[in-house]
């Protein structure tokens, strides 16, 4: 199979690509108009559920697993990591045995887990949609049994490090051997604690600015010092909602002007997320309420509870909000992202031809998404 299509930094080039792989890529000098543009597949590091289907409940058949990770197909997803949040010691278990065994058998697009809880910050203001209850002290132990169920599926996990600072460093720097990553999140995380967490191997920070108290000291606080920390990445959910455009342009211009860029975009969806309805949805055992506007919220608290957005939308409205360049935005939605995973990603000569063709004349489209070579979504 040969595309002629044009890169989003304006170059035009034959793709070849033969089996699952790009075969060759060949730039080309004459101007063609009205060619697709051609772009990596995008990769979410935080995906709770989508197109009705919560990753955080029991799988009802093959095919809700089919209708998600197809949906996420039609939004530009090649990968993305399905998140599970704070739940019960059991049901935690159950949930990576059950969803290990599916992975295995039928991964799709799902590359691994991200585990958001349940080491987190159980305060009020930090906690966010969790259930404090479920929550507990970083645990070696539950390291090591988590990926034995796992095997190397495990990829991401998300703690908040002051809970208990001693135990969190021996998890990070064990995960870290075993190749997973650690981010902070859900956390009160600041000075040298945040810094010695960093230290012990932890990159990145989930959804910066959100799960932190409404009302902050102006110096002393999560954001600043997450932002003061050169080497630490930190995802953004572009949606509007979890962080207004004024506070999300200046977050992601901060983070995307460092060298090398420390900017993420996940959209953190839930089950309402490319769903037909608003109304009623699940987060785990959380029930969650879709507004007029698109918000996923707690009913009768007004906390947000993951998110809507879809990866593809999501990536044109980080580009709006902040006023960075398309191109620049999209690798933050893929092939950073998949940098952070150990994972070859990119148009580019024997990496998976896992890509997506956009419209240049009525964007944003999305024309296709090919993952390994196989078109598994065309637009009607």
């Amino acid at each position: 199979m040969k595309i002629t299509a044009r890169t989003l930094s304006g170059e035009i080039c034959d793709v070849q690509v033969e089996g699952h792989f790009f075969k060759k890529i060949t730039p080309r000098k004459e101007d063609i108009l009205d060619l697709p543009w051609i772009a990596p597949g995008l990769i979410d590091l935080q995906i709770n559920g989508f197109g009705g289907i919560d990753f955080n409940r029991p799988l009802e058949s093959d095919d809700a697993w089919h209708h998600a990770t197809a949906q996420l197909y039609a939004h530009g997803c090649t990968g993305f990591l399905l998140t599970l949040i704070t739940n019960r010691k059991e049901s935690y278990r159950k949930f990576l045995t059950d969803l290990t065994g599916r992975i295995n058998l039928d991964p799709r697009n799902c590359l691994g887990f991200h585990l958001e809880g349940p080491w987190l910050n159980p305060d009020p203001g930090y906690r966010g949609a969790h259930n404090a209850e479920w929550m507990e002290k970083p645990n070696l132990l539950h390291l090591q049994e988590w990926q034995a169920i796992t095997g190397p599926l495990l990829k991401l996990i998300t703690l908040a490090p002051e809970v208990d600072l001693e135990s969190a460093m021996e998890v990070i720097r064990a995960g870290v051997k075993k190749e997973i990553k650690f981010f902070i999140g859900h956390s009160a995380a600041m000075g040298a604690t945040l810094q010695k967490a960093v230290a012990a191997g932890a990159s990145g920070w989930t959804h910066l600015g959100n799960a932190a108290p409404a009302t902050v000291p102006k110096f002393e606080n999560v954001i600043l010092h997450a932002l003061a920390q050169p080497d630490l990445m930190a995802s953004l959910i572009p949606d509007g909602l979890h962080l207004p455009p004024h506070a999300f342009r200046v977050l992601a211009r901060l983070l995307n002007q460092a060298n090398p860029s420390r900017l993420l975009l996940t959209t953190d969806a839930m089950a309402g997320a490319a769903a037909k309805k608003s109304g009623a949805y699940t987060l785990g055992e959380v029930q969650v309420e879709i507004g007029a506007d698109g918000s996923a919220r707690l009913p009768g608290e007004g906390r947000l509870a993951g998110s809507t957005l879809t990866p593809f939308q999501g990536v044109f409205q980080a580009e709006r909000m902040a006023g960075i360049y398309l191109e620049d935005a999209w690798k933050a939605f893929s092939t950073r992202p998949a940098s952070l995973l150990n994972l070859k990603h990119g148009i580019t000569k024997g990496n998976s031809a896992d890509f997506c063709l956009l419209s240049p004349t009525k964007t944003p489209y999305l024309l296709a998404t090919y993952h390994r070579g196989k078109c598994v979504y065309e637009a009607p």
